[in-house]
């Protein structure tokens, strides 16, 4: 059950015993009343949580490379949106084999589509915008890539990105083996707990 609606309910369940407990009984209008908000309320937590992208959390990063994926190593990739926006965040920690980061991405998440699957992000530091998109394969795996192509804009950074899914430049058919920036695999993510 989701945390929203757990909340939700036990917040119902302390107004019930709460008015019970003064007066041994709930009128039917306070009754009535108190379920439409409860009801209210679990739609409006509901829509939230759909509203937020649909690969969010934290994840270890794996290389792809002609149709079979690396164990994931030591690299973590964390997403998440803001509620009820089409913000969030991106962070991205590169860790070398003796343990220490090398690279870091904290990223401004400035828009993203679940039903494109691509998210815009503006690095840190950098005025640029560029898109970051996915596939989730019919085994639910989740495959990542970053177009790395830094606009000053959203408008020309999803110009671009147009512009290499029509030339073939990106695509998701076979993200295993092909189609991020040109011959190169996506990247594997595995949901760390």
């Amino acid at each position: 059950m989701k945390t929203s609606l757990k909340l939700t309910c036990t917040m119902l369940l302390i107004l019930l015993i709460t008015a019970c407990a003064d007066n041994n009984t709930v009128e039917k209008s306070v009754a009535d009343n108190n379920l439409v908000l409860g009801l209210l309320k679990t739609a409006e937590a509901s829509a939230k949580e759909a509203g937020q992208i649909e690969i969010r959390g934290t994840y270890l990063q794996a290389s792809c490379s002609a149709g079979t994926c690396n164990t994931p190593g030591s690299n973590t990739v964390t997403i998440q949106s803001n509620f009820g926006t089409t913000t969030g965040y991106l962070y991205v920690d590169y860790v070398n084999g003796a343990g220490t980061s090398t690279y870091r991405v904290n990223a401004e998440i400035v828009e993203f589509s679940n039903t494109d699957r691509v998210l815009y992000y503006k690095p840190k530091n950098s005025a640029n915008i560029s898109a970051f998109i996915w596939t989730i394969t019919d085994a639910n795996e989740i495959l990542i890539c970053d177009v790395f192509n830094g606009k000053p804009t959203l408008a020309e950074t999803k110009t671009d990105l147009s512009s290499r899914k029509a030339s073939g430049t990106v695509y998701t058919t076979n993200p295993k083996a092909a189609g991020c920036n040109g011959s190169f695999a996506f990247n594997f993510l595995t949901r760390t707990f």
